[in-house]
């Protein structure tokens, strides 16, 4: 029975760090997701999310995503780049506060951190609540993880808030069928691409018809 219970799913989740996501996310959301991470770090559920997202971004394997906002910023505001700049000095975000927090062997956890930003440029959720909970139906679609499945389980609640209702409803069915038609987002090389208009990387991704030509962000 033990060994069977060793092979869940939810074997290995500290579920006081759980209890303490739980209790801090609605007020303090960073440190709510920083308690989840904690919580799912030695499960057998971050271990199987961790392999599949490897082995979709095998040849970037030990590549770190460096960003230079300044240079993006010159680029179109069509652009992936130019769209992406400016989104994050729209918002006063700096991508490389996470230069010094991975080692080189955390390179997809890095890679996944830093384009979080991004996946909001690409998918055209803004950074409002109603916003990340659409891009967490998208993130849990491709990645199929932990912290998105805690993001998205406050929905119920936010649904009491009637003007969110609706709103939400529509976020989430987006998220959900950009998340279906998109390529595994974590392999495509970002940096490559800064200069590639926003319609081609969607394009590229699969999921270029979602979206009318003249919208970039």
């Amino acid at each position: 029975m033990s060994t069977f219970i060793s092979k869940l799913p939810f074997a290995g989740i500290n579920w006081g760090e759980c209890l303490c996501a739980y209790r801090t996310f609605l007020a303090q959301p960073a440190k709510g997701i920083n308690h989840i991470n904690a919580a799912q770090r030695y499960s057998n559920w971050d271990a199987w999310v961790r392999q599949r997202l490897e082995k979709q971004a095998e040849h970037l394997r030990g590549k770190m995503l460096r960003i230079d906002l300044a240079e993006l910023a010159k680029l179109p505001a069509d652009t992936l780049g130019g769209s992406y700049a400016r989104h994050m000095l729209a918002l006063g975000f700096d991508p490389n506060v996470f230069s010094n927090v991975f080692e080189d062997e955390d390179w997809l956890d890095q890679r996944a951190t830093v384009s979080h930003d991004i996946y909001h440029v690409v998918t055209g959720f803004d950074a409002s609540p109603l916003g990340e909970y659409g891009l967490a139906a998208f993130a849990i679609v491709q990645y199929r993880d932990m912290l998105n499945t805690f993001i998205l389980s406050f929905v119920p609640l936010s649904l009491f808030r009637l003007n969110w209702t609706f709103p939400l409803l529509r976020n989430l069915w987006r998220g959900f069928k950009i998340g279906r038609q998109c390529q595994p987002i974590i392999g495509y090389a970002f940096e490559k691409n800064w200069e590639k208009p926003l319609s081609q990387v969607r394009q590229e991704l699969g999921i270029g018809a979602l979206y009318p030509q003249a919208q970039y962000a």
